[in-house]
């Protein structure tokens, strides 16, 4: 594979050796590795770990130009990965990103191998993501236009990195008026507007959603697959934001075959409100920032019960309803 391709490692040496065995598959001519390195003070076993990630560097024993580089101190998540992208990309003008628990199957590779050309001039194409968590949300095209960016291996341009904004220095000028050209929806403006809220405050940073604030600020849009082309194996506790499995973990990937371009370039609003409301979850945040509002709930145990209590219902609700209509549905076929 010609294209170049950055790997970023930490120690997570079980999931590492997935990556580089799917890197094996395609042979990437080019590879990037960023290292990050463990605090000083932390304990031996993840200094083990670490160690045990650096020794399967060696497993990339194919003929390709390996550039290397190791942190000096520790860095945070955030810093880490945004240091990687920007040294990578000071040196590409394209290219693959791979953290060390994303493992893609070969579609991936030449679903983003092929895009990379066909959107190199297009400013309005942002990146090239390999995961779909609604497999059967896209009829007939190959890939679906997204404000959202799904950054589980992706490919994307310099130029796009360049448009990322780090510090946000706008946000508390124009986040009135933000949304509106995007939706109406009263609970997508109240999430997002917490999300970068608390992005723009450092209170929680995370590069995938400080990358969606870039997008929507420059109507940029992502490109999302028909089928899901990249595991993620990274739900576990050492994880960084993803320690919790959801049901979209290790979602298994698929074969996307021959690719069938979109004849307009156009935000899909059913995958972005399925995404919303699945994958995000902002009926809940919303239920959530109400119940705050009584003065029963001001006690931290009872609204953890509450919030408890309707997550399980919530729940039991959406998969009786989906039990009727699936019975209904295989009658309606048996009988017709």
């Amino acid at each position: 594979m010609n294209v170049p391709l950055l790997l970023l490692l930490y120690k997570k040496p079980e999931t590492t050796i997935q990556v580089v065995n799917a890197l094996k598959k395609v042979k990437p001519k080019l590879i990037y590795i960023s290292i990050n390195i463990p605090p000083k003070n932390k304990n031996k076993n993840d200094i083990n770990k670490h160690n045990r990630v650096l020794k399967l560097i060696n497993k990339i024993d194919w003929q390709c130009d390996l550039k290397i580089k190791k942190s000096k101190k520790h860095l945070n998540a955030y810093n880490s990965y945004k240091n990687a992208v920007k040294w990578f990309f000071k040196n590409e003008k394209e290219g693959i990103v791979l953290e060390d628990d994303t493992v893609p199957n070969k579609s991936f590779f030449i679903f983003c191998s092929k895009l990379l050309k066909r959107y190199r001039n297009n400013k309005k194409i942002a990146m090239i993501c390999g995961t779909q968590f609604n497999s059967g949300i896209i009829k007939k095209e190959s890939y679906l236009f997204s404000y959202f960016p799904m950054m589980w291996g992706y490919a994307t341009w310099r130029r796009t990195i360049n448009d990322h904004d780090d510090k946000m220095k706008n946000w508390p000028r124009i986040k009135k008026n933000f949304f509106s050209e995007f939706t109406n929806n009263k609970m997508f403006v109240k999430y997002w507007t917490k999300i970068f809220n608390d992005g723009y405050n450092k209170k929680f940073l995370a590069y995938d959603f400080q990358m969606m604030y870039s997008n929507l600020k420059n109507k940029k849009l992502s490109i999302i697959p028909k089928k899901n082309l990249v595991k993620n194996i990274g739900f576990v506790d050492e994880a960084t934001h993803t320690k919790t499995k959801q049901w979209y973990s290790e979602m298994e990937t698929y074969k996307l075959g021959n690719i069938k371009h979109p004849k307009i370039i156009t935000p899909d609003p059913n995958y972005d409100n399925w995404i919303n409301v699945n994958v995000f979850q902002i009926k809940h945040y919303y239920f959530i920032k109400k119940i705050k509002k009584y003065m029963i709930f001001r006690s931290k145990i009872v609204f953890n019960i509450s919030k408890t209590m309707y997550k399980i219902f919530y729940y039991i609700f959406y998969y009786i309803l989906k039990s009727f209509f699936l019975n209904k549905i295989i009658k309606f076929r048996v009988f017709h």
